[in-house]
């Protein structure tokens, strides 16, 4: 081999071996920053604080209340709290489904817009389905 494709060869690699070693060093950097990093204790609160966030679940209806548009529901997790599910003109029901409709001893699937835990009123429904 001729000395200049030695020399060439060794140029290359030497070119290699810095540019790994320079963006080794700004990925380090960019760490250390914090430009991406999240701290443990950061991304276990906001992992608890989604994983403690329910927008829909099971329920039967215990009352209907047809003149102000409200249901009376058990949700199926806890049978002993009740919770008022209002009715509004966005909340969307089956086709041909009204709240005249549904029966006391129906389960249905309510689904919120917000997070509804601990609530005992929910009135921004996205749309509730009775299950078979």
């Amino acid at each position: 081999m001729p000395k200049n494709t030695i020399i060439v060869l060794c140029v290359i690699i030497m070119l290699i071996i810095g540019g790994i070693i320079a963006f080794s060093f700004l990925q380090k950097e960019k760490i250390s920053s914090g430009e991406q990093s999240v701290s443990e204790e950061e991304f276990l609160e906001e992992s608890e604080e989604k994983s403690n966030q329910v927008f829909g679940f099971l329920a039967m209806i215990s009352n209907i209340d047809i003149g102000n548009n409200f249901l009376i529901v058990k949700p199926e997790a806890d049978e002993k709290k009740e919770i008022k599910i209002i009715i509004g003109e966005e909340t969307s029901l089956e086709d041909k489904v009204d709240i005249s409709d549904f029966r006391e001893g129906n389960v249905i699937f309510i689904k919120a817009k917000t997070n509804i835990i601990g609530k005992t009123e929910i009135d921004d429904i996205e749309f509730i389905r009775v299950l078979p």
